[in-house]
């Protein structure tokens, strides 16, 4: 399984994602190509705006993810999960500390890849004038 945080500025984004010939446990279909369990931001949990973009909302919203792949017992299919992060916003270090946690206990172990997917720019096309507020 994979376990994407794409952390922007303003927004955390979580999702899971079942790999590439996933056999499901119950009833034995083999699945060819990957299927997102859940995905989720911080607007789903009713934080609206600028309230988005701090530390706690991206915390909340990775127990809330973990508590709910704990209730629908997804937990006991993961055998590996890959955790790929991509942004530099306080979702990052919110969701690595959520993992780290007692939210994470359950998950932490099966963790075999942690990988940094931030798209880095050189050179190439001129930036976006910077925002002001």
């Amino acid at each position: 399984h994979q376990l994407h945080i794409y952390a922007t500025r303003h927004n955390c984004h979580i999702t899971v994602v079942r790999p590439p010939g996933y056999k499901n446990p119950s009833n034995g279909n083999v699945s060819n190509n990957r299927t997102v369990l859940m995905s989720v931001a911080c607007g789903n949990l009713a934080f609206r705006h600028s309230a988005r973009k701090h530390y706690d909302s991206a915390f909340q919203l990775a127990s809330y993810v973990m508590g709910i792949l704990k209730n629908r017992g997804h937990i006991k299919d993961i055998e590996q999960l890959e955790v790929f992060l991509r942004g530099f916003g306080a979702g990052r270090e919110a969701v690595t500390k959520a993992l780290l946690g007692l939210e994470g206990a359950a998950l932490r172990g099966k963790i075999v890849k942690v990988s940094d997917a931030t798209r880095l720019k050189f050179g190439g096309t001129r930036s976006k004038k910077p925002r002001r507020l």
